[in-house]
């Protein structure tokens, strides 16, 4: 069973739905998409939406919790860095990824929610392959 917040974004997740996963919305105290059983963890940021919790500090808090919490830590960012409306710095966008690489979060960039929805789908069942078929 794959957790969705219930705050995401409604376009993304009625796309995660024709998946074929099974998927519940509740609300979660860590993260935008959960496996429990599996140890994931992904939290889905718009381009925009990155760089303004890179400048308010959100991000900090999600990253530690995330660790935390499970094993497996990603945060797919959909958008390119070159197409942000915010004025933030192209450099403090790429140290924050790097510094999140280094806590051992994995760091994707898609260009846009198809890609992140797909993507997410493939890690789900790479996780899932990878316990050979069954959740731990």
């Amino acid at each position: 069973m794959i957790y969705v917040d219930d705050r995401e974004d409604g376009k993304v997740l009625e796309m995660f739905a024709k998946t074929g996963l099974d998927v519940e919305v509740k609300r979660l105290k860590c993260g935008d998409y959960v496996c429990d059983e599996l140890g994931v963890v992904i939290e889905r940021k718009s381009i925009d939406d990155f760089c303004g919790s890179i400048m308010d500090g959100r991000l900090k808090s999600q990253a530690d919790r995330m660790l935390e919490q499970y094993e497996n830590c990603f945060v797919l960012i959909a958008g390119r860095i070159g197409d942000r409306k915010t004025e933030i710095n192209e450099n403090c966008i790429l140290g924050m990824m790097s510094s999140l690489v280094m806590k051992g979060i994995h760091v994707v960039c898609l260009d846009n929610e198809e890609q992140l929805v797909f993507f997410m789908k493939r890690i789900f069942e790479r996780f899932t392959e990878m316990n050979g078929g069954e959740k731990k």
